[in-house]
């Protein structure tokens, strides 16, 4: 009971010291509200009126339909171009797609000869470019098929359906958003974990802590738990007031889950960057090593891009160091698809289970920093 005493105290008083650091609590602050939204929102890669410009040479019923199908709220609307304006056009970088629709193009569907479309891609705009031009061929071709009629021979006998799950209309930043949140939770339970330790040995208030009647595990858990809090609280406060109040993301699965996860994941993360604190001198130090530390959790995380995606041996390894893919995974089929414990308890076990290591190696490596 005295050691739980102790904890106790000592959270307090990181707490306290917390806020009155002013600058920290503005950073964590703008971390959970503003960076949410202008990650989700304003650096979105989703199509919205993309320039497109039309070289229409067939001058006929069926090209003016086509101009006419490439409309908002995807697509700007299209400039009438000539074939020299478009080379020009997109050289300037005034178009990112242009359509060319060649002389005697009705014609020929009519008479059943084959018939092209040249589509010309700006790809120095990758992500645009790409998801682009895929809307605008499927755009094109359903005009196409429209204006054939249904015993065009053209017209594929089997009509595919799709059902977009937990995400009906494909709105990227109900994705972005969520996986923003855990990256910003990563970045600051690193960050406020070591920086608390640096801190107290720069400012020499160490010694003060190692005079009290005090063991080494009680001061590393009392920083991880005092973060911890500030973290959890904050990300919560975020999911339920920018995520799901401000941005009107649908949260699908209980918020008591995520809760036990998320303290599960912030203790881990904690540790980890307590460890990496008690490895530098000072704070400078501290950011070196980091720095690393945080991008190679987040770029392998499963948030930005799908594990799947990675080499086998590479995807065995971030399992093992990392907890970031276990929590990824876990916040995906808790707050979009609306599961279980019963569902994700095999990444609560994962992550529990390197919270344990990290907290062990800190604790190790915490008494012998005291004591040297």
């Amino acid at each position: 009971m005295q050691s739980v005493k102790n904890i106790a105290t000592l959270t307090v008083k990181e707490l306290r010291a917390l806020a009155r650091d002013r600058v920290m609590l503005v950073l964590i602050l703008y971390v959970f509200t503003a960076a949410v939204w202008l990650v989700s929102n304003a650096a979105s890669t989703e199509v919205r009126n993309l320039s497109v410009g039309v070289v229409d040479e067939d001058q006929s019923q069926l090209s003016g339909r086509i101009t006419d199908a490439i409309r908002q709220p995807m697509f700007a609307t299209p400039v009438p171009l000539t074939p020299a304006q478009a080379a020009a056009g997109q050289k300037a970088g005034n178009h990112v797609l242009v359509l060319s629709i060649p002389p005697g193009f009705e014609r020929d569907l009519m008479k059943g000869k084959p018939a092209s479309l040249l589509l010309l891609v700006d790809a120095t705009a990758v992500a645009h470019a790409g998801n682009g031009a895929t809307f605008l061929q499927q755009a094109v071709l359903s005009e196409i098929a429209a204006w054939a009629g249904p015993d065009a021979a053209s017209v594929p006998k089997v009509d595919v359906a799709f059902r977009n799950l937990y995400n009906a209309n494909l709105t990227p930043r109900w994705f972005t958003a969520v996986m923003q949140l855990m990256n910003n939770v990563t970045i600051l339970m690193l960050i406020l974990a070591g920086s608390s330790l640096i801190r107290e040995r720069e400012h020499g208030t160490i010694e003060h802590v190692l005079v009290m009647p005090v063991h080494p595990h009680e001061i590393a858990l009392s920083k991880i738990l005092a973060n911890g809090m500030v973290i959890l609280c904050a990300q919560i406060l975020s999911l339920v007031l920018v995520v799901e109040g401000l941005m009107g993301v649908p949260v699908a699965g209980s918020l008591a889950v995520y809760i036990v996860g998320a303290v599960v994941y912030a203790l881990a993360v904690g540790s980890i960057g307590l460890l990496l604190g008690t490895l530098a001198q000072n704070m400078g130090q501290f950011g070196l090593l980091v720095i690393p530390v945080i991008v190679v959790m987040l770029l392998l995380s499963g948030g930005m891009t799908p594990i799947e995606s990675m080499p086998d041996w590479l995807q065995i390894v971030i399992r093992i160091v990392s907890p970031a893919p276990h929590f990824a995974a876990f916040a995906q089929s808790v707050l979009y698809r609306g599961v279980g414990l019963a569902a994700v308890w095999p990444q609560i076990a994962a992550i529990s289970a390197m919270a344990v290591v990290a907290v062990a190696g800190v604790l190790w490596r915490f008494r012998k920093l005291l004591a040297g």
